[in-house]
C-alpha cells in the first residue's frame, strides 16, 4: 500500500529561483519584485511557485553545493529593508544596490556583501532592539544554528579553507566547541553568522506568508548529497564514510550512459546507511523538519539514491570506476511518514532506473517526474509523451539543468522537430506556448512551468548547464520582462488554460 497519495487534484506553478528575480540588488531577493512576481502567479491562476535550495551557495555558485544543508542564503537578505530598519545608513549599501543587472555577478556579491551585513550586525548589537527576538530565534533553532555558526567563524579564521586542512583542535567538531567558547574572537563571528540567519529567517517568513496569503504554495528542493566541505559533514563525520582525516573514501557519481563514456563523479561524500538506520535516520528528520519549515513541498532530488547510489573509490579516476550500492529505500520513507505524516514530497525520478527505484516509488506514492523535452525520441511509447503521463505525477517543458524550450527546439535535428511538429500539429513557429498549452491538458495534476518559456526565451536565459563549471545560475529577469507579460495579459491567458483543463 502507498504511503502517500497527496496529490489528488491538479494544478499548476512556476519555477523561478530567488536568485533570478528581477531588482536593482545585484540578484533576487525577498524585497518588492519578489511580492510583484507573487502577484503575477496570483494573476496567472498559479497555486505553486517552484525554486532551488535557499542554502548559501558553494561552489561554481550552485545552490547544490552548499556549506549548510540548513542555513539560508545571505545574498537573498534585502538590504533595503535593514536601511528602513535602521541597521543600514544609505551609504552603507554597496554599488551593486543602485543597478539593475540581468546577470548575477556572484563574485561582486561575495566581496560585498559580508562587510555591509557586519556593518548591520555592529548597529543591531548596539542598538539593542528586537535582541530578546533574536535571542528566541537563536534558542529555537539551536539544534543547526549552533553548529553552521560555529563552522563559519572557523571558515572565517582560516580564510575560507576546507575544515580538513584546519588544526587538529577546530577540525574536530567536539574540540572546537569547547575551544570557540572560550575565545572571544570566535564567538563573537558565530554571533555575526547567526544574526544573519536571524534576517534570512525574518524575510523569508515574510515572503512565503505573503504567497500563502496569496494562494500560492512554496516548492522547494532537497539534494540528495550534501558537500565536504559543509557544517554537515564536519559536524557529523560518523554518518558519512571517511578516512580518519575526514577525506572520502567513495564519493557520489553516475556510471557511464548515453551521455558520458567515462560517467560522473559528483565528488560528495556519501552516506554510511547503516549507521543512519541504527540511529533512526535522525540527522535525516532533522534536514526534513528544516525544509517544511521553508517549504510548503519538497522535491526529493536524486530520489533513486534513496535505493541505490553509484559510489567511486577514493582516489578517483572516472565515473566508471563504480559500483552501485544499497540505500535505506522503504525503511527511511516509512520513517519519514511517522515523523511527518502530512508532509508533501515530489520524487524527482528522471534518468535511467532499475526495477528497484520504479518499485520504490510505487510503494511510496509519490509523484514523479514527466519532462517534455525527454518525449520526442521517435519513440510512439515513451513515458514522457502526454499522452502516456499518468495522474499521479508533476509535469515540467523542461527543469532547471534544460535548455529553455525554444532553444532546446532549435537545436534538435530535423527529425524530431517534425516529430513535435506532427505530434502537436502546429507548425512550431511558437513552439514554447504550444508545448504550455499540451502541457496543461496532460493528465499530470500537477503543472510547472519555468518563467523563460513563459517569456519565450532561447538559449541565452538558460539556467544551468550539468557537468561546466561556468556560466551556471546567473541568468535573471528583468523588471521590463515581467511588466511586459503584465502588458500583454499574459496572466489572463495562462489563467484562461487553468480553467479551460481544470487546474
Amino acid at each position: 500500500m502507498a504511503i502517500w497519495s497527496w496529490l489528488s487534484g491538479r494544478g499548476c506553478g512556476v519555477f523561478l529561483h530567488l536568485s533570478a528575480l528581477p531588482g536593482g540588488r545585484g540578484i533576487g531577493c525577498f524585497d518588492k519584485c519578489a511580492r510583484e512576481f507573487v502577484l503575477f502567479l496570483r494573476e496567472a491562476g498559479m497555486k505553486y511557485w517552484q525554486i532551488c535550495p535557499l542554502n548559501p551557495t558553494g561552489y561554481g555558485d550552485s545552490p547544490y553545493q552548499s556549506p549548510s544543508t540548513f542555513a539560508g542564503n545571505p545574498y537573498f537578505i534585502d538590504t533595503e529593508e535593514l536601511v528602513a530598519h535602521g541597521l543600514l545608513r544609505r551609504c552603507d549599501l554597496p554599488p551593486f544596490e543602485q543597478r539593475q543587472c540581468g546577470r548575477v555577478d556572484f563574485g561582486n556579491l561575495y566581496e560585498n556583501i559580508w562587510p555591509t551585513l557586519r556593518i548591520a550586525f555592529e548597529n543591531f548589537s548596539e542598538a539593542g532592539s528586537c535582541a530578546e527576538e533574536f535571542e528566541n530565534f537563536c534558542e529555537t533553532c539551536s539544534w543547526w544554528l549552533d553548529e553552521y555558526a560555529a563552522f563559519m567563524a572557523l571558515k572565517n579564521k582560516f580564510a575560507g579553507q576546507s575544515w580538513l586542512t584546519w588544526n587538529a583542535e577546530f577540525s574536530d567538531f567536539h574540540a572546537a566547541k569547547t575551544k570557540i567558547s572560550c575565545d572571544e574572537i570566535l564567538k563573537k563571528s558565530a554571533q555575526f553568522h547567526k544574526f544573519v540567519q536571524w534576517l534570512f529567517h525574518r524575510q523569508w517568513r515574510a515572503l512565503k506568508n505573503f504567497a500563502a496569503e496569496n494562494g500560492i504554495s512554496i516548492i522547494g528542493d532537497i539534494p540528495i548529497f550534501v558537500g565536504l566541505d559543509s557544517a554537515d559533514v564536519w559536524a557529523n563525520v560518523e554518518i558519512f564514510k571517511l578516512q580518519r582525516d575526514g577525506s572520502p573514501k567513495v564519493v557520489a557519481g553516475v556510471p557511464p550512459d548515453a551521455f558520458s563514456d567515462d560517467g560522473q563523479v559528483w565528488g560528495n561524500p556519501v552516506y554510511d546507511w547503516t549507521v543512519m538506520e541504527n540511529d533512526d535516520f535522525s540527522w535525516w528528520m532533522k534536514r526534513i523538519k528544516r525544509c517544511a519549515e521553508l517549504y510548503d513541498v519538497i522535491r526529493l532530488d536524486h530520489f533513486r539514491g534513496f535505493h541505490n547510489y553509484w559510489e567511486i573509490a577514493t582516489p578517483v579516476r572516472t565515473g566508471a570506476n563504480g559500483k552501485w550500492e544499497n540505500a535505506a529505500g522503504i525503511k527511511f520513507f516509512g520513517r519519514v511518514k511517522n515523523i511527518f505524516p502530512r508532509i508533501k514530497l515530489i520524487a524527482e525520478d528522471l534518468g535511467c532506473l532499475d526495477d528497484g527505484v520504479t518499485e520504490l516509488l510505487r510503494e511510496t506514492g509519490l509523484p514523479g517526474m514527466n519532462v517534455l523535452q525527454f518525449a520526442f525520441d521517435g519513440n510512439r511509447r515513451n513515458k514522457y509523451l502526454p499522452h502516456e503521463h499518468e495522474k499521479n505525477s508533476t509535469l515540467y517543458l523542461g527543469t532547471h539543468d534544460n535548455d529553455t524550450t525554444r532553444g532546446w527546439f532549435h537545436s534538435l535535428p530535423e527529425s524530431s522537430r517534425h516529430q513535435i511538429r506532427s505530434y502537436l500539429r502546429v507548425d512550431g513557429s511558437d513552439i514554447a506556448w504550444d508545448l504550455i498549452r499540451k502541457a496543461y491538458e496532460s493528465p499530470s495534476n500537477l503543472l510547472i512551468l519555468s518563467m523563460q518559456d513563459i517569456l519565450n526565451l532561447g538559449s541565452e536565459a538558460r539556467f544551468n548547464t550539468p557537468n561546466t563549471n561556468s556560466g551556471n545560475w546567473q541568468w535573471r529577469m528583468t523588471l521590463e520582462q515581467l511588466h511586459c507579460a503584465f502588458d500583454r495579459q499574459v496572466p489572463q491567458y495562462l489563467n484562461s488554460l487553468r480553467d479551460i483543463y481544470g487546474r
